[in-house]
């Protein structure tokens, strides 16, 4: 999972997202999968991992960008465990709570980066740029949930 993840996190800094600095987030479909199915402890740890060594494999390590997305990820692997215990939203659901808790985290962590609030401005564009890849991501994580697990 942390090699799918890692090499995941790589690729998504080649494709083109609208907004700068942005990526689409597919790779964090295994973290919402451990975070769904699985533990927190499983999820957080994957989104560490996936975290470190797809930034040390795409030289972004302690960048702006990496610690954007780091404390994104920790999270919305927190968050999606804790919605997943509530019982209260499917998948999905789970998905576009961890995106939009992904996202707003990374701009507090860019607006104090930058030490200015005007990040948010683009905050209503890659929320709903990210509603597609949370829509993904919960495709994937269903689909290939059964493929993990027989492994384990």
């Amino acid at each position: 999972m942390v090699a799918i993840s890692s090499v995941l996190y790589v690729l998504e800094g080649f494709v083109p997202f609208p907004v700068p600095g942005g990526k689409w987030g597919l790779s964090n479909f295994l973290v919402l999968q451990l975070a769904y199915f699985g533990s927190l402890k499983g999820a957080v740890l994957l989104a560490f991992t996936k975290s470190i060594v797809g930034a040390l494999i795409s030289g972004s390590i302690f960048t702006p960008g990496f610690f954007m997305g780091f404390f994104g990820a920790l999270v919305a692997a927190v968050v999606q465990r804790l919605v997943t215990l509530t019982g209260f939203f499917g998948i999905l659901g789970v998905s576009l709570v961890g995106m939009a808790s992904n996202n707003v985290v990374q701009f507090l962590v860019g607006s104090v980066l930058i030490r200015s609030p005007a990040i948010f401005s683009l905050l209503p564009v890659v929320m709903l740029l990210g509603s597609l890849s949370a829509i993904v991501n919960a495709y994937l994580a269903q689909r290939t949930v059964g493929f993990f697990r027989e492994g384990e």
